[in-house]
């Protein structure tokens, strides 16, 4: 079975709306826990009548010192973009074969096995898929019919691939 979906499309709008799904899951899972590690410490210091001021800015300080990076991160990216394909926006396909996924872009060919894929997140305009690898492959869901969302929908179900796809 073979499932095409055309006209995708990289650009500052669409990376900069979706930042936060392309920066690396392993920094985002340890940011997490840090906050989970700075909430219990201030719960103790608040009980214990240790709390000083400075320590409820800590964590906002943080907040925003990681959206600064993701941000960076993003505007990297369409930077490597302009300076490989010497353009602000370009398109790709994706065609969803058996054994993986052949993405074609500016008539280079990538293909990515099913079994590289973590999980599949639906970010409400996209459909993104992070690799092990930390790569992320995505489509436009307004470019998919609903047959191919439900065909790709099983696909994923079928390779035991952690999926979030909502209903069209």
């Amino acid at each position: 079975m073979e499932i095409a979906i055309k006209d995708n499309k990289r650009n500052w709008q669409i990376v900069k709306d979706n930042r936060r799904f392309l920066f690396p899951p392993k920094i985002r899972l340890a940011f997490k826990i840090c906050i989970l590690v700075y909430v219990a410490l201030l719960l103790i210091n608040v009980l214990m009548h240790q709390f000083k001021l400075w320590m409820a800015f800590v964590l906002p300080m943080a907040i925003i010192i990681l959206e600064v990076q993701i941000y960076y991160f993003a505007k990297k990216t369409i930077n490597l973009q302009k300076e490989i394909f010497k353009k602000e926006e370009i398109s790709f396909d994706l065609v969803f074969l058996d054994e993986g996924i052949d993405m074609i872009q500016e008539s280079q060919h990538t293909f990515i096995e099913y079994k590289t894929i973590k999980e599949v997140i639906d970010t409400g305009t996209l459909i993104m898929m992070l690799t092990k690898a930390g790569a992320v492959l995505y489509f436009e869901k307004k470019n998919a019919t609903k047959s191919q969302y439900e065909g790709i929908r099983k696909i994923f179900e079928k390779k035991n691939i952690l999926c979030k796809m909502k209903n069209i």
